[in-house]
């Protein structure tokens, strides 16, 4: 038996879409859809980001709330420290706040 594959490590199966949130973010987001249920979820938030944009950290905090899974899109690396030490603290912290909602929580790493 073949075990489902990932996408930008989210597992492939029953995978209806990606959505990417990266204009006007300072650590950009992808979030996986995977039902009905989700695509509902999506509009509403897009709607909502046009009358009151996110930050990073609301859009991740909004994902944990309506149980979808996402990931940051911002890597880490040592010279991202060095050139702006407090963006990467920032970033680092808001990892460890949403960390056990992120895509290290979802179904495509068990």
């Amino acid at each position: 038996m073949e075990t489902a594959g990932k996408v930008l490590g989210f597992r492939e199966e029953g995978l209806r879409g990606l959505h990417f949130y990266i204009e006007g973010l300072d650590y950009p987001i992808v979030a996986a859809e995977y039902s009905e249920k989700d695509a509902l979820a999506f509009r509403m938030l897009n709607r909502s980001m046009k009358k009151n944009p996110f930050t990073s950290e609301e859009i991740g905090e909004w994902c944990i709330n309506h149980r979808i899974y996402f990931s940051f899109l911002y890597g880490f690396q040592a010279r991202h420290f060095f050139a702006d030490p407090v963006k990467m603290w920032r970033y680092l912290k808001m990892r460890v706040r949403l960390r056990d909602y992120s895509l290290l929580a979802s179904p495509a790493n068990e």
